[in-house]
């Protein structure tokens, strides 16, 4: 599936600029060169009559919500043998209070963020903009939390299935019509389509219900980023575990990783929510966890006036990052502010992003918390920061370094705050057919203070060596 993805991506546009997440897990490129090149004009002007953007159906969206909840509770109850939501537990659920459920990390933060995508993008696909489909993303998870299943509502799964939904699921939206064509047909066009229904079922049911997953129609003129880099690599990785006895244990995995930028900050068009962002995942071989990282981060507004191209670009983000590993368990979902920064010279490049963010929550392994809520991490809310550099040559990407932080005030968990830290350093060098090899070494540390029992720290350094390549 990410082969295929690959492959669609850079056949759908040209290339430029990378700056996505790499085995590392810095929030870095993944990619090796940042080449620019202008997407070639669209046929779609002279071969098919104009595109026609759909009007806003605000009362189809919301049934749309009807169905996919009501779809999900008939696959529970007869798929999956668990208990049945009736009108009962509807009026109890309305009446109760909220709470923290204790659903592994995982399922709050891969299933949760997925279910909340596909509510987005049914709001998307009828014609609501980004900003009006975020009330309905909210409105979809309420809707299962008060009446899709038989147990109180949680509020950590509003919070993360509203805020991870809408950063997902514009990126999805805006991957989805990468992959989509609607001029293709025959096998090439059955592929598109079932891709998009698996990975964007919100907005492939919605094509599927109205004739769109068949018919030829006009593509629309923005489904192409200016720029566009996908990147691949495989490798291996030795990390090293928390403390259980006198000594730390080290394990090693195999991991491949997917990267993605898309658009260009610095191209001087106008900034539309996620008309520039970043996307990563990884895969492992760990015992416990394959998924062991899926984020991304987009520009929501840009902030001052600018008339062309420019070398500094502040503006609104907005993120969403999983990690569990065998060493830790972290998630986020975040808003910044911050700037990003290119110093060009004759054979090198600098690239920066500083940026201050507000973490409405915020996920981290905790080895109390299971006796106390029932889960293996604790739920804070608080502020983070980020500064990133990357060093070009020729367009090639030769080494990167990076830093995180996050604190954050436990609200429901075992710890009363968190200090989060992340830091990296990574090098590549190039090779023959495309290909470049690197090395990045990560630190996690994680400092957790108690009101019962004395603060205490934990560092987690992790090597990874890679075979990476990327395409335009």
């Amino acid at each position: 599936m990410v082969r295929a993805l690959l492959l669609a991506l850079l056949t759908a546009a040209p290339a430029a600029q990378a700056l996505a997440q790499g085995p590392g897990q810095s929030g870095m490129p993944l990619s090796d060169t940042t080449a620019d090149t202008t997407a070639a004009p669209s046929a779609d002007s002279t071969r098919w009559p104009a595109y026609v953007a759909p009007r806003p159906q605000v009362a189809r969206a919301f049934a749309g919500l009807v169905i996919l909840n009501g779809a999900a509770v008939a696959i529970n109850n007869l798929a999956r043998d668990l208990p049945s939501t009736r009108p009962a537990t509807w009026w109890r659920n309305i009446r109760g209070g909220w709470n923290w459920d204790g659903n592994n990390i995982s399922t709050n933060n891969i299933e949760h963020p997925y279910g909340g995508a596909v509510y987005f993008n049914v709001a998307r696909s009828n014609g609501l903009s980004f900003w009006a489909s975020a009330p309905v993303t909210l409105a979809g998870s309420l809707m299962w939390e008060l009446f899709g299943e038989p147990v109180p509502p949680s509020l950590n799964d509003v919070i993360i299935t509203s805020l991870s939904g809408i950063t997902l699921g514009e990126a999805t939206r805006r991957l989805s019509l990468l992959v989509l064509d609607n001029h293709a047909h025959g096998i090439d066009r059955v592929w598109r389509e079932t891709a998009v229904l698996f990975f964007n079922p919100g907005m492939g049911l919605d094509r599927l219900s109205r004739g769109q997953t068949w018919h030829q129609l006009a593509n629309p003129p923005d489904r192409r980023p200016q720029s566009l880099r996908a990147t691949l690599a495989v490798g291996a990785r030795r990390m090293t575990l928390p403390v259980t006895g006198t000594e730390a244990t080290r394990m090693n995995v195999a991991i491949a990783a997917f990267g993605l930028q898309y658009g260009d900050p610095f191209d001087g068009n106008k900034v539309h929510p996620f008309s520039s962002f970043t996307f990563g995942a990884e895969l492992a071989t760990g015992p416990s966890t394959t998924v062991t990282l899926l984020g991304t981060r987009g520009m929501l507004a840009a902030l001052g006036r600018r008339d062309g191209p420019t070398r500094h670009i502040s503006g609104v983000f907005m993120d969403f990052e999983y990690q569990w590993n065998e060493a830790f368990q972290f998630s986020q979902q975040s808003f910044g502010l911050g700037l990003l920064s290119r110093t060009s010279g004759t054979d090198w490049r600098l690239n920066t992003d500083l940026s201050a963010e507000l973490v409405p929550l915020m996920a981290s392994s905790d080895p109390y918390a299971e006796d106390r809520v029932s889960r293996m991490y604790d739920y804070g809310t608080g502020v983070g920061g980020r500064a990133f550099a990357q060093l070009e040559h020729h367009g090639f990407r030769v080494l990167s370094a990076g830093y995180r932080a996050y604190w954050a005030a436990t609200v429901n968990g075992a710890s009363q705050s968190k200090l989060i830290q992340f830091a990296t350093v990574e090098a590549r060098a190039p090779l023959p057919f495309g290909l470049s090899a690197g090395a990045a070494y990560n630190m996690y540390l994680q400092r957790s203070t108690y009101r019962e029992r004395s603060a205490q720290s934990v560092s987690l350094p992790q090597m990874t060596v890679f075979l990476s390549t990327s395409g335009r």
